[in-house]
């Protein structure tokens, strides 16, 4: 009977772990070029006025709505002005992005998918998304890379 306890108790220990892994919400870090940091909810993210565009990605299939803060007005809000921002993700990845290319080529910070938030599992709970049916360029390796997912922090220091 003890070993079907400690069993039973491992397998709700994990589930827990693997369903709050899964989740979306959250938060994003943004550092300023001084260095100062600022902790963003995704509720406060939410408030701002967003922008949506149909596309398709290399990572969905068919043709996707996504919507989210134009990176225009979020560099703009939270003083983030500088040439170049590094934008990293959960798993550590992370590009240093040209600003002008976020604030100019119609870049958002992505925090909904066909109207729905994005788990983790699911490239959340942010995404540096491009409308990439709009211009052959933003099909491009560059781009790709430039397409963060699972958004962790944008940092203006970098």
């Amino acid at each position: 009977m003890k070993s079907f306890a400690k069993v039973l108790t491992l397998v709700v220990a994990m589930v827990g772990f693997v369903s709050a892994g899964a989740s979306a919400g959250g938060s994003l870090k943004l550092t300023k070029p001084d260095g100062e940091v600022v902790t963003v909810s995704m509720d406060k993210l939410m408030e701002m006025p967003a922008v949506e565009f149909y596309t398709s990605t290399p990572w969905t299939n068919g043709v996707q709505k996504f919507q989210g803060v134009s990176f225009d007005l979020l560099l703009e809000t939270y003083g983030l002005d500088a040439d170049m921002v590094r934008v990293a993700a959960l798993n550590d990845y992370s590009v240093i992005v040209p600003t002008n290319v976020l604030r100019n080529d119609g870049a958002i910070l992505a925090y909904h998918l066909n109207d729905a938030e994005m788990s983790v599992r699911e490239k959340g709970p942010f995404w540096v998304v491009f409308p990439y049916d709009r211009d052959v360029r933003f099909q491009t390796d560059t781009y790709w890379a430039y397409s963060v997912w699972q958004v962790k922090s944008v940092d203006a220091k970098n």
